[in-house]
């Protein structure tokens, strides 16, 4: 049964991403607001999924306000996760390119590669929309992921797993010609006879692509940094890059 992505694998999310450092993702979060001037910030976290990092940043004491995905299906297990913990923070539905339900922020991030999910002609709107929706002086952190990290990683990759109560299988591929990467999920429920699948597409854009886009949007790039250190680059380094923009003014 053909599902939309995230809606089959919503539930088992967090146990197919149990090799991810949560922790140490939202510890350089922090550093790079805070090198880029923010101290305190109110925080909303687009793209969050099941809110492992809005989650952990505000177990850190930070405050996250708000956390906003366009999958129901992941928003359900993310909130349910906050009451868990009695986290005060409010997950709604909302899309990278309309983010009109949402207010101003301090800070907005939108990482594990988001903004991949977005077509070339989106990715323009997306940081339009993620400006209007910054208090001035306020920063916007995202990342994507390289070619280097779809050839490495998801280049005819298959893997299965087993959790309690389901199974899954998931395969990629990499189409190195239109940079694009495929990744099918099949799951298994366990008295359920429907297997569930969905199908997810990645655009694998260029740094330098990504850069181009920057500088024809209002904002100012403070820098794009690969794979967790604090090194700028304009090139194609690493697995993942983060980008830290700004949007004119001078923050409180």
């Amino acid at each position: 049964m053909e599902r939309e992505p995230y809606e089959a694998i919503a539930s088992i999310y967090d146990f197919i991403m149990r090799h991810v450092n949560y922790r140490r993702w939202a510890g350089y979060l922090e550093a790079l607001w805070t090198r880029s001037g923010l101290e305190r910030p109110e925080i909303c976290e687009l793209a969050c999924g099941t809110g492992n990092i809005a989650l952990e940043l505000w177990r850190r004491g930070e405050r996250v306000l708000l956390g906003c995905d366009i999958s129901e299906a992941m928003l359900k297990v993310a909130r349910e996760k906050a009451e868990a913990v009695g986290a005060e923070v409010d997950f709604v539905r909302a899309d990278l390119r309309d983010l009109s339900p949402l207010g101003k922020f301090d800070v907005l991030l939108c990482v594990y590669d988001s903004i991949n999910y977005l077509r070339e002609d989106e990715v323009p709107e997306a940081l339009l929309q993620a400006y209007e929706h910054l208090r001035p002086g306020g920063a916007f952190i995202f990342d994507i992921c390289t070619e280097a990290n779809s050839l490495k990683y998801f280049r005819d990759y298959t893997e299965v797993d087993f959790g309690p109560g389901f199974s899954y299988e998931r395969r990629s591929r990499y189409d190195p010609e239109e940079r694009i990467q495929y990744t099918y999920f099949e799951v298994h429920f366990s008295g359920d006879p429907e297997a569930y699948c969905e199908k997810h597409i990645q655009w694998i854009y260029p740094v330098e692509w990504v850069l181009e886009r920057i500088r024809e949007s209002p904002f100012e790039l403070l820098g794009a940094f690969p794979d967790f250190t604090f090194r700028r680059t304009e090139e194609e380094r690493g697995d993942r890059v983060h980008f830290v923009l700004r949007k004119e003014g001078r923050w409180p």
